[in-house]
């Protein structure tokens, strides 16, 4: 049992160091994982700006015109909507590996996260059960007519050494799911940027005060 033990946190030391190699590996059009502002970069926002500053030139503001002014607020507004797809988009994965992928209209990439997901947690649980000492599993406690005292004093009854191994299978699940998550969220990054470039994704309305505080910015 030890062995077994011992074999699952390698298998999840050793899939961790692989996930991160493929991160660094996919990386190439950023800087970083998420881009170059981290998780809550806005490459789109930020290069709008320049688009934006490089046009208007070193005018000082009073000598620019609504005319010159409102189009590229209009631009900015859009350009936080992608900003804003592409943070909720890879959020959605990161909270369930999967989510983000058919938000994007990559189903068969969504089913095969989703499913590695709720492998892994099925997995994890079985896993946890299996190490459990013998007189706390469901075929020798019998949890619906045991009073909570008498389940209570079995547990306790135990050393923490008798639950390591559950232990030890709970936090590799864990962390290979994290990895999974990572993943998932990575892949629904590079998948929102491909469906924002390619004018296919539904940028939600953005409420907020117009220019100069009047009427209302989409």
């Amino acid at each position: 049992m030890k062995r077994l033990w011992f074999m699952v946190c390698f298998t999840a030391l050793g899939f961790s160091v692989f996930a991160q190699g493929s991160f660094r590996s996919t990386s190439s059009r950023e800087n970083s994982l998420w881009g170059q502002g981290g998780f809550f970069d806005i490459p789109y926002t930020r290069s709008e700006l320049a688009a934006v500053n490089k046009e208007l030139g070193d005018k000082p503001f009073g000598e620019l015109t609504l005319n010159q002014l409102y189009p590229a607020w209009n631009r900015i507004g859009t350009a936080y909507q992608k900003d804003e797809y592409l943070r909720s988009t890879t959020w959605m994965s990161l909270v369930f590996p999967g989510a983000g992928q058919f938000r994007n209209g990559d189903t068969p990439a969504g089913l095969a996260f989703t499913a590695l997901h709720l492998g892994l947690l099925a997995g994890t649980l079985v896993g946890v059960y299996a190490f459990l000492p013998g007189d706390l599993k469901f075929d020798r406690m019998d949890y619906l007519n045991n009073s909570i005292s008498s389940i209570g004093t079995t547990w306790r009854n135990h050393s923490i050494m008798d639950y390591l191994p559950s232990f030890g299978t709970l936090l590799a699940g864990m962390v290979i799911d994290g990895g999974v998550r990572i993943w998932s969220g990575r892949s629904a990054y590079l998948g929102a940027r491909t469906v924002i470039d390619s004018g296919k994704a539904k940028l939600e309305p953005l409420l907020a005060p117009g220019f100069m505080g009047m009427g209302l910015a989409y």
